[in-house]
């Protein structure tokens, strides 16, 4: 948008409204050609109003199946993306300006710039040199004094123009405080994001790094009570294989003296009394091992049936 400022040095009613036509154009949709009512910017830089911009991407020929990923631009035909649309709230507020003082007409030519401003009066025939603000136009001076204006404030038309742009000037000024105001928010709340992300990958890194630790120790314990465990196993075996070795020797000691007993008993009486006592005495002589071998007549062991009744106990 071409820039507007103050006026440096008096000038002409002609040359405020030229310079008041030009911003207007500047102002003006170039669908629509009036002023913008919210206007859109598409990724060229062009503005355009939301609803003729939507029109006449949605004409047929802009897609056979709805709106496709790239449209050009209806200005200068740059391909651009439909949902790239940004709200140009600055234009939205000048022609809204512009809108409540409702400037003359403009012709524009091939390049969309004015060529010339409309300076008679369509009812008088005379220049457009003064401003109705209670009617938002510009009159004549004939206008002026009719009945119809008579109790209207009424300002020269190059005062009306400078009032315009003071006003705009001032409301441009705020829009550019609260823009600079967004972007200071905006880059905290980038730097802000940045240093949160960069605390969670740091404390993601110590987690990851803690249980590492963790999963590194429970698989040396595991390894460690494994190895007991298979320590005793080994150690249970070998006792296991141990005593039943010496309960299948005593076993087979004492089948074999039960069936000495067993053929004793068996032979006639006197047979019988000569070989009773040197039985009984070879049974007397294991139990009599037995005790020697612990110590003590701890008794019979787990699981070992009672001491043989001709053992004498």
């Amino acid at each position: 948008m071409a820039a507007v400022g103050p006026r440096t040095g008096p000038g002409s009613g002609a040359e405020a409204l030229a310079l008041a036509v030009e911003l207007q154009g500047e102002a003006t949709c170039s669908i629509c050609l009036e002023l913008f009512r919210e206007p859109v910017s598409v990724e060229c830089g062009h503005s355009f109003c939301h609803s003729c911009i939507a029109r006449c991407w949605e004409r047929p020929g802009a897609g056979s199946t709805g709106v496709p990923r790239l449209l050009p631009c209806p200005q200068c035909r740059e391909p651009a993306r439909p949902g790239q649309l940004r709200p140009n709230r600055q234009l939205a507020a000048v022609a809204a300006l512009l809108r409540r003082f409702s400037l003359p007409t403009i012709a524009t030519g091939e390049s969309g710039s004015p060529e010339a401003a409309v300076a008679g009066c369509s009812q008088h025939g005379e220049q457009l040199k003064l401003y109705c603000q209670d009617d938002g136009r510009a009159i004549c001076v004939v206008c002026d004094r009719s009945r119809e204006h008579r109790a209207h404030v009424v300002l020269p038309l190059d005062e009306a123009v400078q009032e315009a742009k003071e006003l705009l000037e001032s409301r441009l000024k705020v829009l550019k405080n609260d823009l600079e105001d967004y972007e200071v928010f905006r880059s905290t709340e980038e730097k802000e994001s940045k240093e949160l992300l960069k605390q969670m990958a740091a404390e993601r890194e110590k987690v990851g790094a803690e249980f590492q630790a963790l999963r590194a120790f429970l698989v040396e314990q595991e390894g460690r009570l494994l190895g007991r465990l298979e320590e005793l196993s080994r150690e249970v075996t070998q006792k296991q294989n141990e005593n039943l070795t010496q309960l299948g020797n005593e076993i087979a000691q004492l089948s074999k003296l039960t069936n000495q007993i067993q053929e004793t008993a068996r032979k006639p009486d006197l047979d019988f009394l000569q070989e009773f006592k040197s039985t009984l005495s070879r049974g007397s002589s294991w139990r009599a091992g037995e005790r020697g071998e612990s110590g003590a007549d701890l008794g019979p062991r787990h699981g070992q049936p009672s001491p043989h009744p001709l053992s004498g106990s």
